[in-house]
């Protein structure tokens, strides 16, 4: 973990350590969508806000899913703002690349392509986001608050909820 580049945390995990006691943050992995140095972007992938996407699909007049899936806290900022992480197939939504084999997308057509079965095989929707301002996260690691790692598509994906934070 040590041979990370902390200018460019762009789509690795970010663990928090054990006596990390945020409430916001505390047992989470965040996966890093952006980071520059205007400060970084992430998303929580191992916290359930809600059991079910398809009250939120109805807000969207989406009437009907084939699927039903978690709604994950993406983090504190933004609570209603909805981003879709997938892993991109045959069609590309308008998304910015995290890693080579993982993407994310604000694009309300892909939660219509998802509850219609036509959607990508995998995917994560989140609410909210985590976020840094210039320099606050690369203070955050030197006081030790949180472990890197490389990004892992089948923790974010395979994985169980519960195993995400020991597994990462």
């Amino acid at each position: 973990m040590n041979d990370i580049n902390i200018q460019d945390l762009t789509g690795k995990f970010l663990i928090a350590v054990p006596g990390l006691r945020d409430l916001n943050f505390e047992r989470t992995v965040v996966l890093i969508c952006d980071h520059s140095n205007d400060g970084a972007f992430g998303l929580v992938v191992n916290r359930i806000l809600l059991n079910s996407f398809m009250p939120f699909l109805g807000r969207l007049n989406i009437r009907k899913s084939i699927v039903d899936l978690p709604v994950f806290y993406g983090g504190p900022v933004k609570p209603e703002q909805g981003y879709m992480l997938y892993v991109p197939e045959s069609r590309y939504y308008a998304s910015i690349n995290v890693s080579d084999r993982l993407a994310l997308t604000t694009a309300k057509e892909i939660l219509a392509d998802v509850a219609a079965g036509n959607g990508p095989s995998k995917f994560l929707f989140t609410l909210g986001y985590a976020g840094w301002a210039a320099g606050q996260l690369e203070y955050e690691l030197m006081l030790d608050g949180w472990l890197l790692a490389p990004v892992n598509n089948h923790i974010i994906f395979d994985t169980p909820v519960g195993e995400r934070w020991k597994t990462a």
